[in-house]
Parts: structure tokens; sequence; C-alpha cells
């Protein structure tokens, strides 16, 4: 039943011992690299300065975030608000033509009528 059992830290340790004296250095060497970045990543977490560094660049970076957005629909609206005011000041203005048209043919219209009524009571005297 114990020989399924994985060999616990410090039981068997012997067996991952390199017996070639270079194997062995290069081993030290690998170690101590790998304490010294957990110890650089431990005493980086407890430092309170590196802490407060940290929370100040990820709040920048979401406030960049959200501004990038911000900007973006506020450009997005602002460019849809143009084209309704574009769309609505050419409405006003084929508008306003028609209108023209409409008092020109009416204008006409009177000038006709008001020639045609000055020809029957002069011919009328």
């Amino acid at each position: 039943m114990t020989a399924n059992r994985p060999a616990r830290k410090g039981q068997g340790a012997a067996a991952d011992i390199p017996n070639d004296p270079q194997e062995l250095i290069e081993d030290i060497k690998q170690t101590r690299a790998q304490v010294g970045e957990t110890v650089e990543a431990l005493t980086a977490k407890l430092d309170p300065k590196t802490q407060l560094r940290q929370t100040k660049e990820r709040m920048k970076e979401r406030i960049s975030a959200t501004t990038g957005e911000v900007t973006s629909k506020v450009t997005g609206k602002a460019g849809t608000v143009g084209q309704q005011l574009r769309g609505t000041a050419a409405k006003a203005a084929r508008g306003a033509d028609e209108q023209r048209v409409q008092l020109a043919v009416v204008a006409g219209v009177a000038v006709l009528l008001m020639g045609a009524w000055i020809t029957w009571v002069v011919r009328r005297r």
C-alpha cells in the first residue's frame, strides 16, 4: 500500500541528487535561481509600494480603455446626429425650393388672370 504512494518532499530526495559533480553544480544554480525568483515574487506581493504601483497601473489601463470606449460612442453619435442634421437641412431646402416653384406658378397665374381682366375691362368700354 505504501509502495503506490508518491514520495513526499524529503523522502526519496537522494534519488534526485545527481552523481556527477558538474550536474550537481548546475542543479544547485537552477535551484538558487528558482528560489531567487520566488523570493522576488513574494517580496513584490508583500511590498505596499509595489502593490500601490500595480493598482495604479491597472486603474490607468481601465480608465484609458473606458475613455476610448466613451470617445468612440460619442464620435459615433456625433456622426449620426450630423447626418440627421444634414438630411433635415436638405429636406428643408427642397421644401423651400418646392414652395418657391408653387409661389411662382401662383404668381404667374395671378398675372395672367389680372392681364385677362384688364383686357376684358378695357375692351368693354
